[in-house]
């Protein structure tokens, strides 16, 4: 991860076990990751419950026009269907954002920091939890 901080965080104190300090690193950076990918999760679940509500919209107008209610069906299809075709796009937009801009963020971090602190191994991981 190449980028000039203005923030510069106080070094590592003389004394301080670093196997522990890159075990809770690789913890934190673990959580980050999970956290983000559960984000992107939501937002992908989002939009197929979107679509899922657009085909149903789509049943119920037919399920209208059939019993005779043209006019109500003719609403429906123009003020929500029509009307809101919106829905759809910017989430499918604001997902593609999120995947450039945060989520390819995360990807670079999550290569660039084990590789820039040193790899804590799973062992060394545990051992930091079990024995803090």
């Amino acid at each position: 991860m190449s980028c000039d901080p203005v923030y510069e965080p106080p070094i590592c104190p003389a004394g301080v076990d670093r196997t522990a300090l890159r075990a809770e690193i690789a913890l934190k950076l673990a959580e980050v990751l999970q956290t983000v990918r559960e984000a992107r999760a939501y937002l992908l679940a989002v939009r197929r419950l979107i679509e899922h509500a657009d085909d149903a919209l789509e049943d119920l107008v037919g399920l209208l026009a059939a019993d005779g209610r043209r006019d109500l069906a003719a609403c429906v299809q123009l003020e929500v269907i029509e009307e809101n075709f919106a829905a759809e796009r910017w989430v499918t937009r604001l997902i593609e954002e999120f995947d450039r801009n945060y989520y390819a963020a995360f990807q670079r971090m999550e290569e660039s920091v084990p590789a820039e602190v040193g790899h804590v191994s799973g062992d060394e991981v545990l051992r930091s939890v079990i024995d803090p």
